[in-house]
């Protein structure tokens, strides 16, 4: 799915080191790095983060604006840290960017379309693919067709994935083809086992009559 080309512009604000993200005004602490430079440690507001992070997620170029400085500088949410109990997020760290320069990134697959095989249920293998791009070139994901599956043991493979291969590369394990990698599988579906229970045919048991002496 290709992304829109609309700038997306998210406001923050630097932080003290002596403060700390006031919970009462729901404020999220996070901090800039990249390129070279100092880290920014920043906070911002936590519910305008996740409606940004809902809509935008990890591989979108975002344009920071720290405080009221009218330069923005692209980034790209690197690492959203979570509450260990709940899903509360507690921290996110912003990534500076070149948007001249090619980099990595995971990119999630989404499947699309139905298949109707009886007895089957369709299995993913990867929900994501590494691929190496210019930042405004990320796709914002893979979908994945799987209409196409016609049958048990019947696979798609990255071989299938459907991209601009020349603003996109993928990432591949050493000696590895596009075709060696599965991203999903039909499999057949388990058949419920009866439980039975086992009979055990009892054995005779020995006895043994001792004879008294006198």
């Amino acid at each position: 799915m290709k992304k829109t080309l609309q700038k997306t512009i998210f406001h923050v604000s630097k932080r003290e080191k002596k403060n700390t993200a006031d919970k009462a005004k729901k404020q999220l602490k996070g901090n800039v790095y990249g390129l070279s430079r100092d880290s920014i440690a920043i906070e911002m507001d936590s519910t305008s983060f996740q409606k940004l992070y809902s809509k935008e997620g990890d591989t979108s170029v975002i344009y920071l604006q720290i405080d009221e400085n009218k330069k923005t500088e692209p980034v790209l949410i690197d690492d959203v840290q979570r509450a260990s109990v709940g899903r509360g997020i507690i921290h996110v760290t912003f990534r500076r960017i070149d948007l001249t320069e090619k980099i990595e990134a995971e990119i999630s697959v989404s499947l699309i379309g139905e298949t109707k095989i009886d007895g089957a249920v369709v299995s993913l293998v990867k929900d994501s693919v590494l691929i190496e791009a210019l930042p405004t070139d990320f796709p914002e994901e893979f979908e994945v067709d799987i209409s196409v599956l016609k049958e048990i043991g019947d696979t798609i493979t990255l071989a299938d994935l459907k991209y601009d291969a020349e603003k996109v590369t993928l990432i591949l394990p050493e000696g590895e083809e596009t075709n060696d990698i599965t991203l999903l599988v039909v499999q057949a579906l388990q058949e419920e086992v009866e439980e039975t229970e086992e009979v055990f045919e009892e054995s005779p048991v020995e006895t043994k009559t001792e004879e008294k002496t006198e």
